[in-house]
């Protein structure tokens, strides 16, 4: 079993840090804003190399499909430790699996988020996710 914690907030990350229990940490922009994240960037490198090596997933924050890869390699470009956060759905109602499997199979890793199935967890991992939220 492997414990995320679901922040932005340094504080938080390093009293889990601090437990010994933490196993990553996975994020997104409504988040980040919430806990004062407001340049997602500076964040989220900030996040990543306090909790290195473990992985830190940052949620892309397009609904369109085909803009998703090229904020994933912008995303991926600031840390090593970074997994990219691709919705199962996006807010319209459109599948992302064709998402998460062109980003897999450029070996980038891939939190396929939002699910809310079986169905869709069992899609997310034919697809190639490294992990399902």
């Amino acid at each position: 079993m492997e414990l995320f914690l679901d922040t932005a907030s340094i504080q938080e990350i390093k009293r889990w840090l601090d437990y010994g229990v933490l196993d990553g940490v996975t994020t997104n922009p409504s988040i980040m804003l919430k806990d004062g994240g407001y340049d997602m960037e500076a964040r989220a490198r900030e996040i990543a190399e306090l909790i290195s090596p473990r992985p830190l997933s940052v949620e892309v924050y397009t609904n369109d499909p085909n803009e998703m890869p090229e904020q994933a390699h912008t995303f991926v470009a600031w840390a090593s430790n970074i997994v990219v956060k691709i919705p199962v759905l996006n807010e319209h109602g459109a599948p992302c699996l064709g998402v998460v499997k062109t980003l897999t199979q450029e070996g980038i890793k891939v939190n396929m988020t939002a699910c809310m199935s079986f169905g869709q967890v069992v899609m997310g991992a034919k697809a190639g996710a490294t992990y399902i939220s």
